[in-house]
């Protein structure tokens, strides 16, 4: 922790040049403010940090995917965040192997998930869409088929067609306008 607070200090005037959490938290406010009572803010690597700040500043339920974490710096924000506000105010999703939710210490609200590409693909644990596939595979779908892009792109099985429905599933994605990656 300290070792922030003197980085911080040696680096303020640069830090505060590239401080977009000002930005978030200000819009966040001004929706609150004048047009919606419950606001939610997501957001995935930079963007899911950004959510992981506005959300406690603004007193939003805040989710993260592959976002980095807040706990160490806390303090360097404007205004400062709480333990209590980050552990009780976000949720960030965790693929193992993506590094860039390792950057600072989580807080109480997370959610590991595996990542499924090959070893060497360092930037596929780093994946939204990766992610998403994930989750979808893993948690369920309320019986509704994963989309296209899990089985075609990243390798999750495909699911079988139901009685009603014998579709094959490369047809049905062809059907839907998927257009495969070359």
């Amino acid at each position: 922790h300290k070792v922030v607070d003197y980085v911080t200090a040696l680096e303020g005037d640069n830090l505060e040049k590239v401080s977009f959490y000002k930005e978030t938290t200000k819009f966040v406010n001004f929706l609150k403010g004048t047009h919606y009572e419950v606001i939610q803010v997501t957001g995935h690597s930079l963007g899911g940090g950004l959510a992981l700040i506005t959300g406690p500043q603004t007193n939003s339920s805040a989710i993260g995917v592959s976002a980095p974490n807040a706990m160490l710096s806390r303090d360097t924000f404007d205004p400062p965040l709480t333990k209590n506000q980050l552990n009780s105010m976000t949720f960030n999703i965790v693929p193992n192997r993506d590094i860039i939710p390792m950057l600072d210490d989580k807080a109480n609200l997370y959610q590991k998930i595996e990542c499924r590409a090959p070893g060497n693909d360092f930037p596929g644990c780093h994946s939204i869409g990766r992610s998403l596939c994930e989750i979808m595979v893993t948690c369920g779908s309320d019986g509704t088929p994963v989309i296209c892009e899990c089985s075609k792109e990243y390798g999750y099985p495909e699911p079988m067609p139901t009685t009603a429905n014998q579709t094959d599933f490369t047809q049905a994605c062809l059907d839907v306008g998927y257009k495969p990656k070359n």
